[in-house]
């Protein structure tokens, strides 16, 4: 299946709540391995699988995912 969408998310106003990798269907967001600066892991995205359906975006308290579709 053809990506429909992609994501970018802002490490440095991450703060690891983890609400995006739980709503995201298709399990695509994870947590880093390394700290940003302010000491959190922040999320990832982790396969170029997206559907851009913005639900990551849409509960992200800290605003800071962006999504595009194709």
């Amino acid at each position: 299946m053809k990506a429909r969408g992609k994501i970018k998310i802002d490490q440095e106003y991450c703060k690891s709540c983890g609400y995006c990798i739980e709503h995201c269907p298709k399990k695509l967001i994870g947590l880093a391995k390394a700290y940003n600066s302010a000491g959190y892991y922040p999320a990832v995205f982790l396969a170029e699988e997206c559907t851009g359906c913005e639900l990551c975006a849409l509960v992200c308290p800290e605003a800071c995912i962006e999504v595009w579709r194709d």
